[in-house]
C-alpha cells in the first residue's frame, strides 16, 4: 500500500472519529430535548457502544500496520453512521427550532464545542435545508455572540477570531463558489437589512415591514452560499442587531402592557356611567377598588404591604369583572347547547389519562363552538381556537403557531379556571368559618404548583418571540401569561392566608 493510500485511511479514520462525536452529541441533546420539552422516549436505538469499540479497534490496527483490515472495519464504521445518523435525523424532526432555542437558553451559556459538534453532525448528516436551516442559523450566532452585562445588549465576537471556527466548521461540507462580487453583493444585502433593523423604533415595524419574515426568507434561498464564511459573519451581525432591537422593543412593549393593566382606575367613572343605572352595584364596587388602591399604594410607597390590603384589591378587582359579566349576561338568550365539539374520550388521548387537568381540559374542550359556556369559562378566542388546531379541525396561522403554543394556550386556561374555582371555593369556606377540607388545599397546591411551571414555559416562548413573523402571538402569549398569573396571586393569597 503506497503512502498516499496509507495517508488517506489516516484521514478517514480522523474524520470518522469527528463524525462519530457529532453524532454522540447529538443524541445527548436529543435526550434532553424529548425528556425536558416533548416528554416522550427517544424514538431509536442506536449502540454507540459498539461503534465506539469499533473505532478503538481501527486505531490500534493501524498503529500495528494492519492496514487492509483496517479498511475493512472503517467501511464497517461508515455503514453504521449512516444508519444512525438517519435515525437520528427522524427524532429529530420534532425538535423544532423553538425547542433548539429553549434548550440553550435554559442552559444559559454552554461549551461551545458542544455546539460546533451539533453543527457538524448536520454537516455529516448533509441537513441543512429548511428547518435545519433555521437550526444552524441560531447555533451559528450563539457561538458568535457575547453579551456585555455594562450596556444590556450582545455584540458580536471578534471577526477573524469566529472567521476561523466558521472556516473549520465549513471544512466538512461542500461550499458553493461564487465570484467576489456575487459573494460583496449578498454581504451588502444582508447589511442593509442590519441597518433596517438597528433602525426601527416600533415593535409593530418588524412585521409591519416584514423585516423578520424577508430576513429568514433571505438565508434560505441563498442555498449553500449561506456558509460561505464572510455571508454567515455578516448574517450573525444581522442576528445579533435583531436580538437587540428586540430586547429594546420587549422591553417597551412589556411597558405597555403593565400600564394598560392600571387603567381599571382611570376608566372607573366611564364605567360606572355606562353601567351604573342598570347595576347600582357596580358603582359601589368601584368605591371599594378606589379605596383599596388608594391604601395599597401608600404601602407599597413605604415598602410595607399588608397581605390582607392585596386581598382586599384582588377581591374588589374580581368584583368588579363579576358585575360587568352580569350587566352583559341580562341581555343573553336562553339557546340550545350544541352537541361538544369533543368528547372527553378523544381529550383524554390526546392528553394523557393520568393529567391532573383532566377534568378541566374535558370541561373546556366541551365548551368550544358554545358561545355561553365559552363567556362562562372566560376564555379568549385563541384558547378556543387553539382546542379546534389541536384536534386538526383549524389550521395554524403562521409557522411558530404550533402544537406546543396550543397545548400551553389550553393547559394555562384549564389552570386558570382550576384556580379561580378553588379560591372561590376556600374564600367561602373561610367566610362560613369552615375550616377547607385538607384535600381541598392539597389540591390548590397542585394548582399553584402547576400555574409555576406553566408560567416559566411562557417566558420560554416570550424569549423565542424575536423570530416570530406574527405580532398577535405575542399580544396573545401576554395577555394568557398575564391572567394566569392573575389567577395563581388570587388562589395564593387566599391559601397563604389559610395557613
Amino acid at each position: 500500500m503506497s503512502v498516499a493510500e496509507i495517508g488517506a485511511l489516516h484521514g478517514r479514520f480522523v474524520r470518522q472519529s469527528d463524525r462519530f462525536k457529532s453524532a454522540w452529541t447529538f443524541h445527548q441533546f436529543a435526550t434532553g430535548a424529548y425528556k425536558n420539552f416533548l416528554g416522550d422516549p427517544l424514538p431509536y436505538s442506536v449502540d454507540f457502544q459498539r461503534i465506539y469499540e469499533r473505532l478503538k479497534s481501527v486505531s490500534a490496527t493501524l498503529s500495528a500496520g494492519d492496514m487492509e483490515l483496517a479498511g475493512i472495519a472503517l467501511k464497517t464504521n461508515d455503514t453504521a453512521l449512516d444508519s444512525a445518523e438517519k435515525q437520528l435525523l427522524v427524532a429529530d424532526q420534532r425538535i423544532t427550532p423553538p425547542t433548539v432555542r429553549r434548550f440553550f437558553e435554559r442552559l444559559k451559556r454552554t461549551d461551545d464545542t458542544i455546539i460546533h459538534h451539533l453543527i457538524r453532525f448536520y454537516f455529516y448528516a448533509g441537513a441543512t435545508d429548511g428547518d435545519r436551516r433555521d437550526k444552524l442559523d441560531f447555533l451559528f450566532t450563539r457561538i458568535g455572540e457575547d453579551f456585555s452585562a455594562d450596556r444590556g445588549e450582545y455584540w458580536s465576537r471578534d471577526s477573524l477570531e469566529f472567521r476561523e471556527r466558521v472556516l473549520a466548521l465549513v471544512s466538512v461540507l461542500h461550499v458553493s463558489s461564487a465570484a467576489p462580487d456575487e459573494v460583496v453583493k449578498l454581504i451588502r444585502a444582508v447589511r442593509s437589512m442590519r441597518d433596517d433593523m438597528q433602525r426601527v423604533q416600533r415593535f409593530e415595524e418588524l412585521t409591519e415591514r416584514h423585516l423578520l419574515r424577508n430576513a429568514r426568507l433571505f438565508k434560505h434561498r441563498i442555498g449553500g452560499l449561506y456558509f460561505h464564511p464572510d455571508i454567515l459573519l455578516a448574517i450573525v451581525e444581522l442576528n445579533v442587531a435583531t436580538k437587540n432591537t428586540f430586547a429594546k422593543m420587549y422591553v417597551r412593549e412589556e411597558q405597555r402592557l403593565l400600564d394598560d393593566s392600571s387603567k381599571l382606575m382611570e376608566h372607573g367613572n366611564a364605567i360606572a356611567r355606562n353601567f351604573g343605572d342598570t347595576n347600582p352595584e357596580l358603582v359601589e364596587e368601584i368605591e371599594r377598588f378606589r379605596e383599596a388602591k388608594q391604601r395599597f399604594d401608600e404601602l407599597r410607597a413605604e415598602s410595607n404591604v399588608k397581605h390582607d390590603v392585596v386581598t382586599r384589591l384582588k377581591s374588589t378587582m374580581t368584583n368588579i369583572l363579576s358585575q360587568l359579566d352580569r350587566g352583559l349576561d341580562d341581555g343573553v338568550s336562553e339557546v340550545d347547547i350544541p352537541v361538544a365539539f369533543f368528547d372527553g374520550e378523544k381529550v383524554a388521548e390526546q392528553f394523557g389519562r393520568d393529567e391532573i387537568l383532566l377534568p378541566h381540559l374535558t370541561r373546556l374542550a366541551a365548551s368550544v363552538g358554545d358561545d355561553v359556556r365559552i363567556a362562562e369559562l372566560r376564555l379568549e378566542p385563541w384558547e378556543v381556537a387553539a382546542f379546534e388546531k389541536l384536534f386538526g379541525r383549524a389550521e395554524p396561522e403562521a409557522e411558530e403557531d404550533n402544537e406546543e403554543l396550543w397545548t400551553l394556550y389550553v393547559r394555562a386556561a384549564a389552570v386558570r379556571v382550576k384556580l379561580d374555582e378553588e379560591a372561590t371555593i376556600i374564600a367561602t369556606s373561610r367566610a362560613a368559618s369552615v375550616r377547607p377540607e385538607p384535600e381541598l388545599l392539597a389540591k390548590a397546591k397542585q394548582s399553584l404548583d402547576c400555574a409555576k411551571e406553566l408560567d416559566e414555559l411562557f417566558g420560554d416562548f416570550l424569549h423565542e418571540a424575536v423570530y416570530y413573523s406574527n405580532p398577535k402571538i405575542l399580544h396573545q402569549l401576554y395577555r394568557s401569561r398575564f391572567r394566569l398569573l392573575r389567577g395563581f396571586s388570587g388562589l395564593w393569597l387566599i391559601y397563604d392566608r389559610q395557613g
